[in-house]
């Protein structure tokens, strides 16, 4: 499962029609809805905001926004089924530019520029997290602590009669961290998890 990390965004031009592709991340609907009247707000006077979103529960919607039905915003949609995205909004902002484009052209048009958006995004991934605890002595500081800051996602650590390090690690690295600091932890298994969860995020392939 894909989606779109932070906003992508790409212009493209058919017979003097300018054509803006966004691309966001989002959650629910309500930030949908907050995206849409920001884009209007930014992109001020256009002709069409067309616009499709694909939501992790299954529920998707295509605007054509004015446009001749079907020309528009299901042409984008289908953009994002077949680039297999989820919890992503797209919208395509026309300004026309004074020459009619017909069915195909406007079909054509809008794929185009959302299908270029998609190629310039940077993507995210649905994956396990999982939030750990790790205790160690300070004998294998040294050790463990060059592990946990280049291989996890640091997030504190607490320095008492014994050291505590909070971080992250993402689907298939658990094991193989886990594993290492077993190994470098004097055999001890002190790893815990505390929370584990579906997220979005920027991992290794």
């Amino acid at each position: 499962m894909h989606s779109i990390y932070e906003k992508s965004e790409c212009e493209f031009i058919e017979k003097k029609s300018r054509f803006i592709g966004l691309l966001y991340h989002v959650k629910d609907i309500k930030s949908i809805e907050s995206k849409l009247e920001e884009t209007k707000t930014l992109y001020p006077g256009a002709n069409h905001y067309v616009y499709a979103y694909i939501l992790d529960d299954h529920t998707q919607k295509a605007s054509d926004d004015g446009e001749p039905q079907r020309t528009a915003g299901y042409p984008v949609l289908d953009v994002l089924n077949k680039n297999h995205l989820s919890d992503v909004l797209a919208i395509v902002i026309r300004y026309f530019g004074g020459i009619k484009l017909g069915a195909g052209g406007l079909i054509r048009a809008y794929s185009t520029t959302i299908a270029n958006t998609i190629k310039k995004a940077t993507f995210i991934k649905k994956v396990t997290s999982y939030y750990c605890s790790l205790e160690t002595t300070y004998d294998h500081l040294g050790d463990i602590e060059k592990i946990v800051r280049n291989q996890t996602k640091l997030e504190n650590v607490d320095y008492g009669q014994t050291i505590k390090f909070y971080f992250y690690l993402y689907n298939d690295q658990f094991e193989k961290v886990k594993d290492t600091l077993f190994h470098y932890n004097g055999y001890e298994d002190k790893l815990s998890i505390i929370e584990k969860k579906l997220v979005y995020a920027k991992v290794p392939d």
